[in-house]
């Protein structure tokens, strides 16, 4: 599998003599166009070099000058003939392989019912393969000359089936090297039936491949068919149209504050005009979701009883009169001043002295949701307020869920 072959060694000894119809030049290799016309057998190497050129006589010598003089004067000059004489000479010391080759000739054989079978067979198969692939044809075509007929004659049709075929060079050879043609026959026929197979492999991965893209071709094609009669029958909406109608929902009936319903109205006029696959369309839905899923508006009556938070307060814990006193005291400012806005109170003492168990007691007390959340081991400010949304991924913080 070298470039340059320097020893009969490196080919096998039975080829074919060719002759080149066209050549290309593709700049780092050639192409050839060549036909095969028999088969040849290497018999020997030509070793003979190339003599030197004779020496020549006066009287060519003179005429030789005579041109010489005459293209001198010619305006174009010519190519030097050193240079030329060095190319040739080059070209001489890399040297050729020559070879003496004996023309290949088949065995004898007679037209048994062996032969007209493997024949048969071989015609057969060919037309199997050309049937599962079109392009078998067109090759067919190239390789045999107009008005020529094949089922005739064996000896070329052994040599069409296996040219046919993409077996390996090593296959090919043994059908080019087998001078029986009972053989050749069976050769070129065991070829053409490992063809025959792979097409239909071909055939039939072909056929699985177009068969599932039809089919998810279809089913994209009776969706969007069936989302067009829907929104005509005004079953169905777009999925913006639905996604900004079900915010529209939440929020009917909730009490919003001026700055919240001016914020969600641009919310959904941005959505409106974002592709729905984009990043943006996704994070803007998010946003919404959470922004229309707050209880705006909606709170618990307050109880500012005096009386009652008492009695809750004893009945919840034994002791701690000066911290019940404080509370009444806060209730007390409370329901003078007609509302709890504004007050924080901080309990402090070691674990298991009852500080979570009064702030429900005093949730109770008031008649108000009790919510507990721990920031112990926080670091990050935004794991209690949340990210903002320029982060990927951004969720709310802890007050927020709460």
């Amino acid at each position: 599998e070298v470039e340059v072959v320097k020893s009969p060694e490196d080919v096998y000894s039975v080829g074919v003599f060719a002759q080149i119809h066209e050549m290309q030049d593709l700049g780092d290799r050639l192409r050839l166009v060549v036909m095969a016309h028999r088969r040849i057998k290497i018999t020997g190497q030509i070793l003979d070099s190339i003599d030197e050129e004779p020496k020549e006589d006066p009287e060519s010598d003179k005429r030789k000058r005579k041109v010489r003089n005459s293209r001198i004067k010619k305006p174009v000059a010519d190519e030097d003939p050193k240079e030329q004489k060095s190319e040739e000479s080059k070209a001489t010391k890399e040297g050729f392989l020559m070879a003496e080759v004996e023309n290949v000739v088949h065995n004898k054989f007679r037209q048994t019912e062996e032969v007209k079978a493997l024949t048969q067979e071989v015609i057969k198969t060919i037309r199997d393969i050309i049937s599962l692939n079109p392009l078998y044809r067109d090759s067919l075509q190239q390789m045999m000359h107009q008005g020529q007929r094949v089922v005739d004659n064996p000896v070329y049709l052994s040599d069409l089936g296996a040219a046919l075929t993409a077996a390996e060079s090593k296959e090919l050879q043994e059908v080019l090297e087998e001078v029986d043609i009972p053989k050749r026959l069976m050769l070129s026929l065991s070829l053409l039936k490992k063809e025959y197979e792979l097409s239909k492999l071909q055939q039939k991965i072909g056929r699985e491949v177009e068969e599932k893209v039809k089919q998810h071709h279809r089913k994209y094609i009776l969706q969007e068919q069936l989302k067009v009669i829907k929104k005509e029958l005004g079953l169905e909406k777009e999925d913006k149209d639905a996604i900004g109608e079900k915010f529209r929902e939440r929020i009917k009936d909730k009490i919003l504050p001026q700055a919240v319903s001016v914020v969600i109205d641009e919310e959904l006029n941005k959505l409106n005009f974002l592709e729905s696959h984009s990043s943006e369309f996704n994070v803007t839905r998010n946003y919404l979701d959470w922004l229309t899923s707050l209880p705006w508006g909606v709170q618990s009556e307050e109880n500012l009883n005096l009386q009652r938070a008492s009695e809750i307060l004893e009945q919840d814990h034994y002791g701690m009169e000066d911290i019940k006193r404080r509370i009444l005291e806060f209730i007390a400012v409370s329901q003078l001043k007609g509302s709890t806005q504004g007050k924080i109170l901080c309990f402090h003492g070691p674990p298991g002295v009852g500080k979570t168990s009064i702030a429900r007691s005093i949730a109770r007390a008031l008649n108000r949701e009790y919510f507990r959340f721990s920031v112990g081991g926080m670091t990050d400010v935004a794991e209690i307020k949340g990210h903002r949304r320029t982060y990927v991924g951004a969720m709310p913080g802890k007050l927020y869920s709460a």
